[in-house]
């Protein structure tokens, strides 16, 4: 044990993120008969397990990263820090555009480590460490996957586990990569591919800009329900069950309902205290708010995103009008037009408004209902008043999956609902708050996190006082016309990026289309000089890709054409071939050619946008 390397680890360990707080006695270390060192580690079992090899901890390393293949840019995910002999191999064998995520979740192997390895070794570069209980390597896990470095390498995700981690961790390292997998889905699911879906977003945006600026900022209502219970009412089937027992909370605690139980809660003579939203197509404006007779005391929370139809349908109503963290449109509006906080964390689903909102307005605890985030066994989609309830055929319908229930049974959902489950679980490991979330939906599937109670519990236990409703404590809304004008200046400054885009992307596909002509034709094999003509024009996409992530709402517009041809290049592996090149032209000429497309379309509409934001003015 050497103090003057753990000082300097503890150090290295703290720019990392974490602290020294759970750094405890290390074990107890042995020298191998290869003079280097290794350690037992006792299981669950009192099994007492070698971390590395006894005898010889070279082979043991070779045997481990000889199937590894190294000839792509990968993540490697390596279970096990150990004593760090197959991170330092590993660092050795790969390229300089990879990544190694790092797992470990003993503090006691930590500390070992800590106590006798130099740490600066492996902690620089391109290695990431994923310390602590399952939560907080999730969390980290989450956070580090959506970047542009390293999200199109995800298709080539290996893992590295040494023979000792097989044996210690067990059943934990296949239900972690199970997580793990449900993670990425979800950040490819948040990362969508559809611009022409993005596009509507931000015409939506713009188009409701001037309800934006009316609209009271959230910041008049943080914490204003402080350690008070919210209830978020969702239209899974399982409302059903307890939508008679919500009446009695009205009034004792704060009722954010989604869209969708409008119906429901009318039916049953309960008027929430707001209704969110968050879709940005038609369907939501026509099934849930179209020609319905809408209480005025109930509060319109929700971003800009959703259809100008919706917010008209409540215009006799208050509104809320947020943005979502994370989106840079949304971060560009609040900070260059708005010059507000208006800011929230607020996932893709319309209950995930509803959480975000009721974190922020401090309520304490934030109960759920109907949130089944599944179908029943027998297929049915949500409850029985709610417009688009369906009943399906489970066996018939390909992209059902499944998903742990709260009575341990297993139920069929879709990849849509599994994605805002998981948005659920990293939200709730992420409060380190001492918040208390609580799932009264009585069925459906498992928020891991939450406690399971009955409503009629919650409502027992915590809606025992008198609140004031959040429509007698919202402001009225007024319009300030000098954000306007500068929304309109901020929006015509777009236009002119997108332009500048759009030419250069012009300037690269008629090299492509050159080299196709003239380099490539119909050549089985390129000569060495043709290879070098190949990657020159490949290069000069550079300069397209750094007008495009220069700014970053361009960059959110074009990341999943950019993110997809990159993973598609990445799996083509590092080596130069005739075959390798030509794929990759054909992988650059869609992307530029999907890039041209979306800023002729969203030129068109931004200019139809400002046409009619200045003739508003004038008026």
């Amino acid at each position: 044990m050497n103090e003057e390397i753990l000082i300097n680890n503890l150090e290295i360990l703290k720019v990392l993120g974490y602290d020294d707080s759970k750094i405890v006695k290390p074990l107890e270390i042995e020298e191998t008969k290869d003079s280097l060192h290794t350690y037992r580690y006792s299981t669950k079992d009192n099994k007492r397990i070698y971390i590395h090899s006894k005898y010889n901890i070279q082979r043991e390393t070779g045997i481990t990263l000889e199937d590894i293949d190294c000839n792509k840019d990968a993540i490697y995910l390596v279970y096990g820090l150990g004593l760090g002999y197959h991170i330092k191999e590993l660092k050795n064998k790969i390229s300089s555009r990879s990544f190694i995520f790092v797992i470990e979740k003993n503090w006691d192997i930590i500390s070992t480590y800590l106590n006798y390895e130099d740490f600066s070794e492996i902690a620089n570069g391109n290695i990431f460490f994923f310390f602590g209980d399952e939560d907080e390597i999730l969390t980290r896990f989450n956070n580090s996957i959506f970047a542009f470095n390293t999200m199109p390498l995800l298709g080539n995700l290996t893992y590295v586990i040494l023979p000792s981690y097989d044996k210690i961790y067990g059943r934990w390292i296949h239900d972690m990569n199970e997580k793990f997998m449900d993670a990425i889905e979800h950040a490819f699911f948040i990362l969508g591919n559809d611009m022409d879906d993005t596009i509507i977003g931000i015409e939506n945006n713009f188009e409701n800009m001037k309800e934006l600026i009316e609209s009271p900022s959230i910041e008049y209502v943080k914490d204003k329900y402080k350690d008070i219970p919210a209830i978020i009412v969702s239209a899974g089937p399982s409302l059903d069950k307890n939508i008679s027992k919500l009446k009695k909370s009205e009034g004792k605690a704060l009722i954010i309902a989604t869209d969708a139980v409008l119906t429901t809660l009318k039916n049953n003579d309960i008027v929430p205290d707001a209704v969110v939203s968050i879709e940005r197509g038609m369907a939501t404006y026509e099934k849930f708010y179209k020609d319905k007779d809408i209480d005025n005391r109930i509060v319109f929370i929700g971003p800009p995103v959703v259809r100008k139809e919706v917010l008209n349908a409540m215009k006799d109503n208050k509104k809320l009008l947020c943005l979502k963290r994370g989106e840079k449109i949304n971060e560009w509006i609040n900070n260059d037009i708005l010059k507000e906080n208006r800011l929230l964390t607020m996932g893709t689903s319309c209950a995930h408004v509803a959480f975000a909102f009721s974190q922020y307005v401090g309520a304490n605890p934030i109960v759920f209902i109907g949130q089944d985030l599944s179908y029943t066994a027998d297929g049915v989609t949500h409850s029985k008043d709610v417009e688009v309830r369906d009943e399906i055929n489970i066996k018939k319908k390909p992209d059902v999956v499944y998903v742990k229930g709260v009575n341990g049974e297993t139920l069929p959902t879709n990849a849509a609902f599994k994605n805002f489950l998981t948005w659920y679980e990293i939200q709730v490991a992420e409060d380190n708050s001492g918040r208390e979330y609580i799932d009264a939906t009585e069925g459906g599937a498992l928020i891991n996190g939450t406690k399971l109670m009955t409503l009629r519990e919650v409502i027992d236990k915590y809606c025992l006082k008198e609140i004031s409703r959040l429509n007698d404590i919202i402001q009225e809304g007024k319009f300030n016309i000098d954000k306007y004008n500068i929304a309109i200046e901020e929006i015509e400054k777009l236009f002119k990026t997108f332009d500048e885009i759009r030419t250069e992307a012009g300037l690269q596909i008629l090299r492509l289309n050159n080299l196709e002509k003239k380099t490539i034709k119909d050549k089985k094999k390129l000569s060495n000089n043709d290879m070098e003509k190949i990657m020159k024009v490949l290069n000069k996409a550079s300069k397209l890709e750094n007008f495009i992530l220069g700014n970053d709402i361009t960059r959110t517009f074009f990341q999943a054409p950019l993110m997809m041809a990159a993973s598609k290049v990445r799996m083509l592996g590092n080596q130069l071939t005739s075959e390798t090149l030509k794929t990759n032209v054909t992988i650059q000429k869609r992307m530029v050619a999907s890039i041209i497309g979306g800023c002729y379309a969203i030129q068109q509409s931004i200019l139809e946008i400002v046409n009619n934001m200045k003739a508003d003015v004038e008026n």
